[in-house]
């Protein structure tokens, strides 16, 4: 159990208070600590924001049929957490760019179920061929039916603790190969909190992305997974004032369904066919 540190209010909030209210928020205190933090928060308009921001990022992540946070997801959020906060990153800052509850609330644009079964369609044909190229076909039609400036496939190396960006299209298509940490990144939050995330200006706490040729406006993020196991994320990203809805979030959710079940399937049949070999 975590305990409360604070007496007097603070002036400005820092990492050491945006730990606690994470942490007060996910139900790491004792009830006696929760007391004293929460008459520390009476007075501490700083920390009453952050429990406002965290609180609202928690309440995105729970179960439907529950108060609690996965176990897994809450167990893998506060180890990096506390893992990023030990190497001196700005983690806390994480809490103000992800904004997926504003999806909830967000005006949802014109269906368009005819045109995602006729991607999907499309994108069948290619079970018989080459995993890249479906990975390919999958974030053209993303990016085109997500009106986004560029969309991508990041495929995790567990080995490597890297995703690399294996399929772009977009503006940001020549950042082909390129990677991010897997501790640290938009996907890498989105893996281990185990839910889509919706990013605002993530440059503002993932650094390195001030450094790309187009500033990333928002970032919508989906996990897929092939099985149980992450293959990786699909995800959209704007570089102007387009905003990502519910709709676009169902959009990338069947992509990201179809194409964890679609890898799952060659690499199936690539397997059998290696065994039959030998």
């Amino acid at each position: 159990m975590a305990t409360v540190m604070f007496d007097k209010p603070h002036l400005v909030s820092t990492d050491e208070t945006a730990e606690q209210a994470a942490l007060y928020c996910l139900g790491d205190f004792s009830p006696e600590a929760s007391k004293r933090y929460e008459e520390h928060l009476s007075s501490c308009a700083p920390c009453r924001a952050e429990v406002e921001q965290w609180s609202a990022v928690i309440a995105e992540l729970a179960l439907a049929d529950s108060g609690d946070v996965p176990s897994k997801a809450r167990t893998d959020f506060l180890t990096r957490v506390r893992e990023e906060k030990a190497k001196g990153r700005h983690w806390a800052r994480l809490s103000s760019v992800i904004i997926t509850p504003q999806l909830s609330s967000r005006p949802v644009r014109e269906k368009n179920r005819g045109q995602v079964s006729a991607a999907l369609d499309q994108l069948a044909i290619r079970l018989s061929g080459i995993e890249q190229e479906l990975l390919d076909a999958v974030v053209r039609a993303a990016l085109e039916l997500c009106d986004a400036g560029t969309a991508g496939f990041s495929v995790l190396y567990d080995e490597e603790q890297v995703f690399r960006w294996d399929a772009l299209a977009g503006a940001l298509a020549g950042a082909k190969g390129g990677t991010t940490p897997r501790t640290w990144s938009p996907c890498g939050t989105t893996l281990d909190l185990g839910t889509p995330q919706l990013f605002s200006n993530p440059s503002r706490c993932f650094e390195y992305f001030a450094d790309a040729p187009q500033q990333i406006f928002e970032g919508l993020v989906v996990p897929v997974y092939v099985g149980r196991k992450p293959l990786g994320t699909l995800w959209v990203a704007s570089h102007d004032d387009r905003k990502f809805d519910k709709e676009d979030l169902q959009v990338l959710q069947t992509f990201a369904d179809f194409c964890g079940t679609a890898v799952g399937i060659m690499r199936g049949r690539h397997a059998k066919q290696d065994s039959d070999a030998k």
